[in-house]
C-alpha cells in the first residue's frame, strides 16, 4: 500500500466504524441511485482504467494484506455479515465496488479509508481483484436460522433474481454481476434491505424494481437461501463433470 501510517491509523479507528457503520452506510449518495446523473453499468474513468490493467495474483495476496482487519486473511470476511466474503468474487466485481466507492457513488465508510487514493493505487486494485477472484477458504459462512429456505428458493428461482445471478449464484463476470452463493446471510439481508429502499448507492434499478414488494420475511428467506448455496465454483465443477 502507498501509505502505511495511514493505514495503521485507519485500523486504530475499526472499532468506531464498525459501530457505526449499518446507520452510516444507508445514507444515500447524491452521486449514486436516485440521482438525475446516474446511469447503472457507466464505468467511471478510473474503472475504465483499472479494467484496462493486468493484474498480477501474488501483488494481489500482498496488496491485500491491508484488507486483512476487516475481510481476514483468508477473505472470507466475518460470519455475522459485518464484512462480506470475497473469496471468488469476480474481478470485475472487485473493481466495480472499490472504485465506486473511491468515486463516491456508493457510501461505504467503512470502505473509504481502504479505497482512498491514499491507500490503494489503481494498479493494486486490479491485482487485489484477481487474487480475490481466485481465492478459497475453508471456513463455513454465516447463514440464516434455516426456517424458510424453500420460500427463499421459490422466490429466488420464480422471480428475476436468477435471471442476473444465474441458477448456482454465480453472477455475470462480463456485466459485473455479483456472485451471491455461500455469501454470509448477515450480509445479504442488510443488502438487499439497503437496495429495496434505494439507499445503496450503485444499485441496479432492476433489482429495486425486482425485490421493491418483498416483506421483511421474504428477505430473509432468499438470503438464507442463498447463504446455504455452496460456492458456485464447485457447483459449476459438478455440473461440468455430469
Amino acid at each position: 500500500m502507498k501509505n502505511t501510517v495511514a493505514l495503521f491509523v485507519t485500523l486504530a479507528l475499526l472499532p468506531w466504524q464498525a459501530a457505526s457503520a449499518d446507520m452510516a452506510d444507508a445514507v444515500k449518495s447524491p452521486k449514486g441511485y436516485g440521482s438525475k446523473d446516474y446511469v447503472w453499468g457507466k464505468l467511471l474513468p478510473e474503472q475504465v482504467e483499472v479494467l484496462r490493467r493486468s493484474g498480477d495474483l501474488a501483488r494481489g495476496k500482498e496488496a491485500f494484506r491491508g484488507c486483512r482487519g476487516c475481510h481476514k486473511a483468508d477473505a472470507a470476511g466475518v460470519t455475522d455479515g459485518t464484512y462480506p466474503r470475497l473469496t471468488g468474487q469476480h474481478a470485475s466485481v472487485v473493481i466495480k465496488q472499490v472504485t465506486e466507492v473511491r468515486g463516491g457513488v456508493r457510501i461505504n465508510p467503512k470502505m473509504e479509508p481502504f479505497s482512498a487514493e491514499h491507500a490503494i493505487s489503481p494498479q493494486e486494485i486490479a491485482d487485489i481483484a484477481v487474487f480475490l477472484e481466485s481465492a478459497e477458504t475453508t471456513r463455513e459462512n454465516g447463514k440464516g436460522e434455516g426456517d424458510f429456505v424453500a420460500r427463499g428458493k421459490k422466490l429466488y428461482e420464480q422471480g428475476k433474481c436468477m435471471k442476473c445471478h444465474g441458477i448456482n449464484g454465480e453472477g455475470k463476470a462480463e456485466k459485473a454481476y455479483p456472485a451471491i452463493a455461500a455469501q454470509h446471510y448477515g450480509y445479504l439481508k442488510r443488502e438487499m434491505d439497503y437496495i429495496q429502499r434505494g439507499v445503496r448507492g450503485n444499485s441496479h434499478p432492476d433489482m429495486v424494481k425486482a425485490i421493491r414488494h418483498y416483506s421483511h420475511r421474504d428477505i430473509e428467506a432468499m438470503a438464507d437461501y442463498l447463504s446455504r448455496m455452496p460456492d458456485y465454483r464447485q457447483s459449476l465443477a459438478e455440473r461440468k463433470g455430469q
